[in-house]
């Protein structure tokens, strides 16, 4: 699942990383690169989804997505920051 905000050319997408397990990421417009770690393991991809739609159109992209996780108790780790 991938999702653009229709205010700027922000995105965010699942992956599954390297050793498994599921990650967001985030790129904005300017460069910005955020990795979050899904911690939880049963969390549903449809919980995920909905997070995700929720939070592309915050003001605060990545601020909206952790709140939207944390609302279905979903616990995410910052991977990297470049």
């Amino acid at each position: 699942m991938l999702y653009h905000s229709k205010k700027s050319s922000e995105f965010v997408g699942l992956r599954t990383g390297p050793s498994g397990q599921r990650q967001i990421v985030y790129d904005a417009q300017k460069g910005k690169r955020v990795v979050l770690i899904i911690e939880s393991h049963s969390a549903l991809i449809s919980d995920i989804d909905a997070a995700l739609q929720e939070g592309i159109n915050s003001r605060n992209v990545v601020g909206g997505i952790i709140a939207a996780l944390k609302a279905r108790n979903i616990d995410v780790d910052f991977d990297a920051l470049t």
